[in-house]
């Protein structure tokens, strides 16, 4: 059964997939083919929907959070850092990215130790850890802007990163595979032909978003 949301688990996915046609496969071959779908949907470009956000705390005595895999990691499926930002209420500010010799200056330190704590002013990201220098002397909240990754659907109540209304795009994708494992080459392109339709749609749709953004270039008028 869907989500409260409506949006398709991955038991949902294998059902449908059933139900068009495939319920001689055994579920872990729909499940390879259901994960092989979600993936081309989310891999064909960089889309909106893959950023998020998570909060996360850093008390006296750490200097980082490790990113992922869930549950240990503080931010799941993590995959590129946009910012970070401390919200603890006083000390709010945009922390700014760490050089590299600054960083490893700070690697090579004890961060445990009072001495080196302070206000944190800057992060670095490496080996799956977020580091925030320097380490704060106090409890401090921060929220982090980032971009997901795709990780594979493996329980059947596994919900996939991408919205709500690309469950279709999921199951077209999944059904390219399993038209071309039964050897139906035509009803495998003319599911490809669908899919390529929506991804028209998904770019449209991204398009349209930041229709209004200012321009990032400014003109060149130094002539007149």
């Amino acid at each position: 059964m869907p989500t409260s949301s409506g949006q398709y688990q991955l038991q949902d996915y294998l059902v449908e997939l059933k139900a068009r046609g495939f319920d001689g496969f055994v579920d872990a071959d729909l499940t390879t083919y259901t994960n092989r779908g979600y993936f081309h949907v989310a891999r064909k470009s960089r889309w909106q929907w893959e950023q998020t956000t998570d909060p996360f705390t850093i008390a006296p005595g750490s200097a980082y959070v490790t990113l992922w895999p869930a549950p240990a990691g503080e931010l799941p499926n993590f995959r590129s850092l946009d910012k970070a930002v401390v919200t603890t209420a006083g000390f709010t500010k945009v922390l700014k990215p760490l050089p590299d010799e600054k960083f490893f200056k700070f690697l090579g330190l004890d961060l445990t130790l009072t001495q080196y704590q302070g206000e944190p002013s800057g992060y670095y990201v490496y080996q799956n850890r977020l580091y925030i220098l320097p380490p704060p002397q106090a409890n401090r909240s921060f929220l982090a802007y980032y971009s997901q990754r795709v990780s594979p659907l493996v329980s059947p109540i596994d919900v996939p990163i991408t919205p709500q209304h690309l469950d279709e795009a999921i199951i077209l994708g999944a059904l390219i595979r399993c038209h071309q494992r039964a050897n139906e080459v035509n009803l495998a392109n003319q599911a490809e032909a669908d899919l390529e339709e929506i991804f028209d749609d998904m770019r449209d749709d991204e398009e349209m978003q930041m229709a209004e953004q200012l321009d990032r270039v400014r003109p060149y008028n130094s002539w007149l």
